[in-house]
């Protein structure tokens, strides 16, 4: 029986759509296993699942023990005897486990990644072991885009052994939700209690989301701007929110709306009734949330850090890139795009759009397909590299 097994520490609605689109094209089963359902940082929800998922172990993933972990799903992968191993991964020690029994059992181990080399401060030492261990388990990587690639070729992972794409959301489920929330759009902003232009940020209150200088820069665009100034909306939660609060309160900002965590059926309203989504990480490895805004039609204002900038932002035609670190660049990024027309802003919507429909749980699916084909073929490594002809 032809299998593939995908390992995740705990399965999501992005991780769960992606499967379910997998499981139309690749020729066999799809196992989609988690270590766990439940993360302390992740405050996902998912109320049915589209497909079977088997889960290593009850709990939340930080009190559980590693040892514990890796017996279980070593169990688990010894009695399915899976085909082809694709693991998200190696920080955690279950993954490691889980990418050593693939090499030792001689099955063909593809490394899921969106790591990117300014992600943190790197160790030259570090960093050669980490190659050299990834080079010697791992027959592939499927990577979100060109930033990851880049990343894993510093490495020393040889680029034909590459594929990208990782990194997609289900946009039929934004796009859609999207045309029909701006059939009523003056009822749902009366309901969320929304403003008629404002910046979005969607994420985690955490110290790498940058929020404490987003605050900082939205208090000097609102001195600078000529025109109204727009307003500010945060959805999320975290270990900041304390003290993010207390910073714009010392600020005395105006404008600023806290809406909270939101579950992804909850989301397309809040992009939808925005005028654009604004990322403005330091350490952000992809940043699904820009998929998500772009489906629904938005400009982005997106922070050079942030590992899809290479592939989804187009200065000037779908939005803006800025420098995390210099609070003026923040600025000047949200002033260049508060000034640009009504007409204007729809027009690089129209862009963001055009641009995520090649970033599709379909184009996933046939990416992860043809990497497990070429990896179990004796004849791998003739094979892609020919893809580099």
């Amino acid at each position: 029986m032809n299998t593939i097994a995908i390992i995740h520490t705990q399965c999501g609605p992005y991780h769960l759509a992606r499967a379910q689109a997998l499981t139309s094209i690749y020729p066999g089963s799809v196992d989609l296993i988690q270590l766990t359902s439940q993360e302390r940082q992740r405050q996902w929800v998912v109320d049915a699942y589209p497909i079977p998922i088997t889960t290593i172990a009850d709990g939340v993933l930080e009190s559980l023990s590693s040892t514990h972990l890796i017996n279980r799903l070593l169990d688990h992968l010894t009695k399915t005897l899976p085909t082809v191993l694709v693991v998200a991964g190696y920080s955690h020690p279950a993954m490691r486990a889980a990418i050593k029994w693939g090499k030792h059992r001689r099955v063909p181990v593809i490394l899921l990644s969106d790591s990117q080399y300014c992600d943190r401060p790197r160790n030259l030492l570090l960093e050669t072991i980490k190659g050299n261990w990834i080079r010697k388990h791992c027959d592939a990587a499927f990577v979100a885009g060109a930033s990851a690639s880049h990343y894993l070729e510093t490495l020393g992972f040889p680029r034909h052994k590459i594929w990208r794409g990782y990194d997609v959301v289900d946009n039929h489920h934004f796009g859609q939700a999207s045309q029909i929330i701006l059939q009523h759009e003056a009822d749902e902003r009366q309901k969320l209690g929304l403003p008629k232009n404002y910046l979005l940020y969607v994420g985690r209150f955490a110290q790498e989301k940058n929020l404490l200088r987003l605050l900082e820069a939205f208090k000097l665009y609102q001195y600078q701007t000529r025109l109204p100034p727009w307003s500010l909306v945060l959805v999320g939660g975290g270990e900041q929110e304390v003290t993010l609060k207390v910073k714009a309160n010392q600020l005395g900002l105006q404008n600023l709306i806290w809406s909270g965590f939101k579950q992804i059926d909850e989301l397309p309203a809040y992009y939808s009734l925005a005028s654009a989504l604004i990322l403005p990480s330091v350490s952000e490895p992809w940043g699904l949330v820009v998929n998500e805004a772009m489906a629904c039609g938005l400009p982005i204002l997106v922070s050079e850090r942030c590992g899809c900038v290479l592939d989804l932002v187009f200065p000037g035609i779908n939005g803006y890139v800025f420098n995390p670190l210099d609070t003026q660049s923040l600025v000047g990024a949200i002033v260049d795009l508060t000034m640009q027309s009504q007409d204007q802003r729809i027009q690089m919507g129209k862009h963001s759009r055009q641009i995520i429909s090649n970033y599709t749980l379909e184009s996933w699916a046939k990416a992860l397909t043809d990497c497990a084909q070429a990896v179990s073929r004796k004849e791998f490594e003739h094979l892609v590299k020919l893809r580099t002809l």
